[in-house]
């Protein structure tokens, strides 16, 4: 809360507090003690205290999600008039132990990304909740004043929400709230587990895909935790879909070169952020720089055997302001024993600036797939994204 120089006082943030502050024409100082749980509870309660009777403008922000709030001032409802998000003014003559009651009702609400795949995440009232994880802390580095620890996934973690039903679970107060064990509320969702996906070769979760996705793995109730009390957050959840619009969750490999300028990173090969052109700068990519002409590649080496049937390559492309162009041909080679064997019956191998070159052929099962591309003269190439499509 806070006061200002026209003697009005506004309860913005609300949290257990308490403010004194001059109000009023005459600038009479009063205490008003802020009692709640929020943002766990849905329950504010302002108690005046004042020396003598004065009138002043009262402030209370209403947030957006809270559907039906609620306000009482010494028992009495005081009519709401403006729809959420919005403030409610209570002017009036305030006395020595005047009581405002506000309340915000909660419930657990789903938030679509459809940017982020299609992704969801859960909320309560104000919070926003991650999957509780169990945490495995190593120290790896520092001294003893100032200790460096590396956090690291205890449980599985690799879970899409299956539903939209959710069960709200008060659990006894342990503490600092915004911990994993002393957060007092917890939600248990339907969900089920994603094998494939799973982490980088740094231990980082990879980036989702686009959902809903199928999942043939059992059904089970995970927990959920408000985010502020997770160290490792799963927060925007793939949706598990059951019809025949859910979509397979790609295995992703691990990605290798013949060469790689120290700016760049295979990573970007497959990091699913879709490029808005050939020459887009603005997300990381692959280059072979400063290697020019020649024979050059990239490679993909998966965990477990995939079978394939096309592929699809977004070419790096900075005409104008660098030595980077799209290859004179490039080819597609599968790993069979020690010998890398190119595909079988493939379409036109595309060379096209600011789109996908996609390319299909026979389909093969293997570990490992190259990408092989011949560099124009005197000049480099790159690759912004490049898909393996399995079946």
């Amino acid at each position: 809360m806070a006061g200002d120089v026209r003697r009005r006082l506004c309860a913005s943030m609300y949290a257990a507090s308490e403010v004194t502050a001059k109000v009023g024409g005459d600038g009479t100082t009063v205490t008003v003690t802020e009692e709640t749980g929020y943002p766990f509870d849905e329950s504010v309660t302002l108690r005046i205290s004042t020396p003598r009777p004065v009138e002043f403008p009262l402030y209370l922000r209403v947030p957006r999600w809270c559907e039906q709030p609620a306000l009482r001032v010494n028992g009495s409802p005081v009519p709401l008039r403006a729809a959420p998000p919005c403030y409610v003014v209570v002017t009036r003559t305030w006395r020595h132990g005047d009581r405002v009651e506000l309340r915000l009702p909660m419930r657990a609400t789903t938030r679509t990304w459809e940017k982020n795949h299609g992704a969801v995440s859960v909320e309560y009232g104000p919070l926003t909740f991650s999957l509780a994880i169990e945490e495995n802390w190593r120290r790896f580095a520092g001294t003893t004043t100032w200790p460096e620890y590396e956090v690291t996934a205890g449980s599985p973690w690799n879970y899409g929400l299956d539903g939209r039903s959710f069960s709200l679970r008060r659990r006894p107060a342990r503490g600092n709230p915004f911990t994993r064990r002393g957060a007092p509320l917890e939600i248990r969702a339907r969900a089920r587990r994603i094998p494939n996906w799973r982490t980088d070769d740094e231990n980082v979760v990879r980036p989702l895909q686009d959902g809903p996705v199928r999942s043939d793995e059992r059904a089970e109730t995970v927990t959920l935790i408000p985010m502020g009390a997770a160290r490792l957050r799963i927060t925007a959840f793939p949706v598990i879909g059951h019809g025949a619009d859910a979509r397979d969750w790609r295995l992703v490999p691990v990605a290798s070169a013949s060469h790689l300028w120290q700016g760049d990173t295979t990573e970007a090969l497959c990091d699913g952020i879709e490029p808005a052109s050939s020459g887009d700068e603005s997300i990381p990519r692959f280059t072979w720089w400063d290697h020019r002409g020649g024979v050059e590649w990239v490679q993909y080496d998966y965990p477990e055997p995939i079978t394939a049937a096309a592929t699809a390559v977004y070419w790096f492309d900075d005409t104008g302001h660098g030595q980077c162009r799209v290859p004179v041909s490039w080819r597609l080679l599968y790993r069979d024993g020690d010998t890398w064997t190119p595909v079988e019956n493939p379409s036109a191998y595309g060379t096209a600036r600011d789109t996908y070159n996609r390319t299909t052929f026979t389909p093969v099962r293997a570990t490992a797939f190259r990408l092989e591309a011949r560099l124009g003269d005197g000049v480099s190439g790159g690759i912004l994204e490049w898909r393996i499509d399995q079946v």
